[in-house]
Parts: structure tokens; sequence; C-alpha cells
């Protein structure tokens, strides 16, 4: 049974595939290249994962509200292990969305194999120039990832493409050729987001970022451009056009109730003060001894993990949701430090609070400037 799980609220799940055919040089995500892997790891990988599923649908009994199945790269377990995991997970009814993510190398023309059990695929694109490719250290190039696109552009699902910008050598140009060239498509959600320099990642010893004033000049270019293509901003680095949104993304970004499965997942279950759990950190860990490391935090904890999330998005915090929940009035708790944000960077009524796109560009001193009188 699941500590602190609040059987009043709709539960998601979260799957961690920890394979890739080789990092790229960007990523700081737990995954193993499968070369490295023991011979049997993808079954022995399966059938822990496949009794974890099991294990909780006795548990919950209903249908799982979402179901994200990410990586690593979850294309190197093929379409038919992809499916076993969301029927294993569809037990007792279909989600609302059941989402996988795959690189461009995996989208192949039998993707409607998937239909009927996926609803949703998100494919990292992250740039459609040879030379940023390389300069991320990309598996994928040009022309397969352009293959994809259109391969995806003629399916039955909704889907999303992955964009990284403000990537060294790249100029402003460059990043809204990638917007324009993966927006011809059609897809109906776009992530978009600057490249982030991770320790202990190959890109660290090579490159430099390129600084945060430039940063923002790309986001502010690359917000405008998807604006104009009907790209509505939902969160700092997601745009969707209108019924496109992710809603697994949301369970996240408002602090809802997800179990996550595989090396490195993390889960988040309970309502007022929630109870964060993580899988084993590795793959062998994993392999050897499947274990959930549970952390309670405290109602203040609780609330500041909500202020983290809840701010990425353009709905921001329904102050009557806030109520529900935390049983204190968001003007009396918030309405001094609210005062010594920039007025231009969020909107501020008598039912909600959330940032401008000004806001988001100084997303993380507002969290800590509020945070303070938690």
């Amino acid at each position: 049974m699941m500590e602190g799980l609040d059987r009043s609220h709709p539960l998601s799940l979260y799957i961690h595939v920890p394979f890739c055919t080789r990092k790229c040089d960007y990523c700081a995500f737990y995954s193993e290249p499968l070369a490295s892997c023991p011979q049997d790891s993808i079954s022995r990988y399966l059938d822990i994962l496949l009794k974890e599923i099991h294990a909780l649908n006795d548990d919950w009994k209903k249908p799982y509200r979402t179901i994200f199945i990410g990586g690593g790269n979850p294309g190197i377990l093929g379409y038919g292990n992809i499916r076993r995991i969301v029927e294993a997970a569809s037990e007792h009814g279909r989600p609302e969305e059941a989402t996988a993510e795959l690189n461009p190398e995996n989208v192949t023309e039998d993707i409607e194999s998937l239909s009927g059990c996926l609803t949703r695929i998100s494919v990292g694109i992250q740039s459609l120039d040879e030379t940023t490719l390389r300069t991320l250290g990309r598996n994928a190039s040009r022309l397969s990832s352009i293959r994809a696109l259109s391969i995806l552009s003629g399916s039955s699902f909704r889907w999303n493409a992955d964009i990284i910008t403000a990537v060294p050598g790249e100029s402003i140009d460059d990043a809204l050729r990638d917007i324009d060239g993966i927006a011809s498509f059609s897809p109906g959600h776009i992530s978009y987001y600057c490249l982030s320099f991770e320790e202990g990642t190959p890109l660290i010893g090579r490159e430099k970022p390129i600084g945060e004033e430039m940063e923002r000049e790309f986001l502010r270019a690359g917000w405008k451009r998807l604006r104009e293509l009907g790209y509505k901003h939902y969160e700092v680095s997601n745009f969707a056009k209108e019924g496109e949104r992710c809603m697994h993304s949301e369970v996240y970004w408002h602090l809802g109730q997800y179990a996550g499965f595989g090396p490195g997942a993390e889960s988040s279950v309970g309502w007022r003060e929630a109870v964060s759990m993580r899988e084993n950190e590795t793959l062998s860990g994993y392999l050897s001894s499947p274990m959930l490391t549970c952390t309670p935090l405290t109602a203040a904890e609780t609330e500041e993990e909500f202020l983290l999330t809840a701010l990425r998005t353009s709905d921001g915090i329904s102050k009557e949701g806030y109520r529900e929940r935390f049983g204190r009035d968001f003007d009396s708790v918030y309405g001094s430090r609210i005062r010594g944000i920039p007025k231009e960077s969020y909107r501020n009524s008598s039912s909600s609070f959330s940032l401008t796109e000004e806001g988001f560009l100084i997303l993380d001193w507002i969290i800590l400037h509020m945070a303070m009188v938690l």
C-alpha cells in the first residue's frame, strides 16, 4: 500500500524507462546506454515494473487519471512493450491521457499500432539545425527528425515536439527557424526551453552558457513567435493550441497525486501534507531490490512545493482552491510579499494570482521572495 495516498483525489502514473542508445552531451537525467547494460536488463526491468503496476492497481482499484512513459528513451523498449505497460496500467479502466516520449529515430510508420493504447506522443526534436544538433550531442539528424515530424503529423495522436534554445553558436534567427520548421507540421503542443548546463555532463566541459541576458532574448523572441503561430503560453516552457495542453504535466504543476515507478522516478501523494517518494536511483539498484524511499512533508513544505509548481503556469493559483487545500486566505498570507514584486510581473485579482511572461523571466526570484513567509 502506498503511504499517504489520498483516495479522494485522482492519481496519475509516471513510468521511468532508464535505457538510451547514447546519452546526449547535455543530459543530466538518469539513464544507462543499453550497450553497457547486462543482456537481460530490459526483460528484468519489465518484470519488476509490471509487478509494481499490478500491486498499485490492486491498492488503487480505479483508473489512473494520466499515464506518462518517459526516459531515457522509452522507444528502446519497442512498441509492443510500451503497449504492455499501458495495458497493465489500464486494468481498472483507461486513463484520460496516456503519453510516451520517443526519440525521432523511434517514430516509425507502424506508430499506429499504439493507437487505442496511447493518446499522445512527445518527440524530442530539440533542433532541426545540424550544427546545433552536433553541439547538443544528439543521435538524431535533421533528416530523421523531419521524417518523425511527417509521420506524427499524419497520425491519429495528439503530439508534442521539444525545442532547446539558447545553444552556444546558435542565433535567435536559428531558433526562430526551428520553431517555424516544427510548427509547419502542426503539432498541438510545443515545449520550448533553454539549454541547461549541468555538472558532470560532457557539454559543460567544452561549451560555455551564453549568459542570462541573452537567454532572455532567445526566450522573448521565441515566445512571441509561438504566440503568433497560435500557441498559448500556458507554462514557462510549454505552449499549446486550444484543447492540446498536456494533462499529465498539469498534474505536476498543480501538485496533484502521481506515483512513479522505475530507477530515479519520483512520486508525490497526499493533499494538505504530501509524501514525496523516490525509487532506487540506479538501474542496478532497481533490478536487485526495487524500493520506495518515503519523505513525509509538513504543511509548510507542501505549500512551498505548491508555489514552486503552480507559479510556473499562466493559470497560477486559484485563491479559492488555495483556501480549500491549505485552510488559509491567500491574500492575508502573501499580500505583503506581492507588493514587493515588480507590477509588470504578475496579475492579481480577487480570484487568482499568476505571473506574466515578464514574471516567468524572474520566476526563481519571485518564488524565493514569496516563500519567505512560510
